[in-house]
């Protein structure tokens, strides 16, 4: 298997997903090998989002000034964009074929 840090923090998040939800699947990719390399596209895929997202929100809510206030800020900001990318990006089943 490959090193975590090369799958990321959302590749290692839809393999989890895929192992628990469709082991059939899983087991399939990982017979031919190719398990690792969708993981590592789709952490690559939800990255990109995620900057996408924290940009269109930064736009539509700017940051505030108050380092208290943007503590709060930040932490609805992170709160509302993982969410968005674990279920568009992350918790979705795949194939390779």
């Amino acid at each position: 298997m490959s090193n975590q840090t090369e799958i990321g923090y959302y590749g290692n998040a839809w393999m989890s997903f895929m192992e628990e939800n469709y082991p059939k699947q899983a087991a399939q990719m990982q017979k031919h090998g190719v398990f690792e390399n969708v993981a590592q596209s789709v952490n690559h895929s939800a990255c990109e989002y995620y900057k996408l997202l924290a940009d269109q929100y930064a736009q539509q809510n700017p940051p505030p000034d108050d380092p208290e206030a943007y503590r709060s800020w930040k932490y609805t900001r992170d709160y509302y964009i993982k969410s968005a990318v674990m279920r568009e990006r992350v918790l979705i089943p795949r194939t390779w074929k």
